[in-house]
């Protein structure tokens, strides 16, 4: 399981400085040139904070730079990149309303605060698989020794939870999950509910026994369960909808190039440059996203909303 060695959120910013990094290194170039004969390019890109977890954001922005810069030099542009990360949804929305950022990348939550605005266009996303699917399941996990065989049998029990991205889904879909059984509340039905780091902080105590049960994504626990084949004896109580957890998204305006950057972006398993960025990044390839793509994400935020009797449009409106 060392292939989970670094946090979430860091994964996360270097697949995303790798990605777009090559993509926009094949960028078609603006007309004119700069200085030593490179053409210039210029990409502003905004990130929501929940996508990037607790990476120091100045290393962050200097790394992105750095990887932009080296990538568009080599194919003869010089690169003029913005990276910003927002603390909130309404910082995304005022920079898209001030025509200040070509491409937004955001955590599934964080799109559907902002899909009515009708500021912005989601268009692609990440597949993990081979098969090139975008959209995958949450499961709930208990030994099988412990007798249990749904999630009213874990009434008093303990929970952990892992989720990719920023970390929500997991602990939304458990809440979700909950009232759909008429169970109440997580805070007050379990024991206790604890967020790790790790997939395998959250699948080895289960299977060893210390812990009743965890919510884990299937992409990891089919890894797991790869390097230790022992895993497949973990019992599966409930499992979630397939679905996606992040978003590359533009502004809703027309860019002269912004289907030059998505082409780019699509293609990058083509060659073996792409393929070996994604490789590394533990992505299989960008994916175009289709109609239909969001609804079980955004049927799962909803219900936890109402449940949690949160109003995300007010939110998102809060400091517009």
């Amino acid at each position: 399981m060392s292939r989970d060695r670094n946090s979430t959120g860091w994964r996360a910013f270097l697949r995303c400085a790798a990605l777009l990094g090559a993509a926009i290194g094949r960028l078609l170039a603006q007309p004119g040139a700069a200085a030593g004969g490179l053409r210039p390019i210029q990409l502003r890109e905004v990130a929501s904070g929940r996508v990037f977890g607790n990476v120091n954001r100045n290393d962050a922005r200097a790394s992105l730079k750095a990887w932009f810069d080296m990538v568009a030099r080599r194919k003869g542009y010089a690169l003029d990149s913005t990276f910003d990360i927002a603390d909130s949804v309404a910082e995304i929305r005022e920079r898209l309303e001030r025509h200040s950022v070509d491409l937004i990348t955001l955590g599934v939550p964080d799109y559907l605060e902002l899909e009515g605005s009708k500021l912005l266009l989601p268009v692609l996303t990440d597949a993990r698989t081979a098969q090139g699917t975008a959209a995958y399941s949450y499961v709930l996990l208990v030994n099988a020794a412990s007798g249990i065989s749904s999630i009213a049998g874990l009434r008093g029990k303990s929970l952990l939870v892992y989720a990719r991205g920023s970390g929500e889904t997991g602990p939304a879909w458990a809440e979700v999950l909950l009232g759909k059984e008429k169970l109440g509340r997580a805070a007050s039905f379990f024991a206790s509910m604890k967020s790790v780091a790790k997939p395998p902080s959250c699948i080895l105590p289960v299977f060893f026994g210390t812990v009743e049960a965890c919510v884990v994504d299937e992409i990891n626990l089919n890894l797991a369960k790869e390097m230790n084949p022992q895993l497949g004896r973990l019992k599966e109580v409930a499992r979630s909808r397939p679905m996606i957890e992040s978003v590359i998204a533009v502004p809703a305006e027309v860019h002269p190039y912004r289907q030059q950057l998505i082409d780019e972006m699509l293609s990058l398993h083509e060659d073996t440059r792409g393929r070996q960025l994604l490789m590394v990044f533990q992505t299989e390839r960008m994916v175009r996203l289709q109609p239909g793509d969001l609804d079980a994400a955004r049927d799962l935020w909803r219900e936890y909303w109402r449940i949690s009797g949160i109003n995300p449009a007010a939110r998102s409106e809060e400091r517009h």
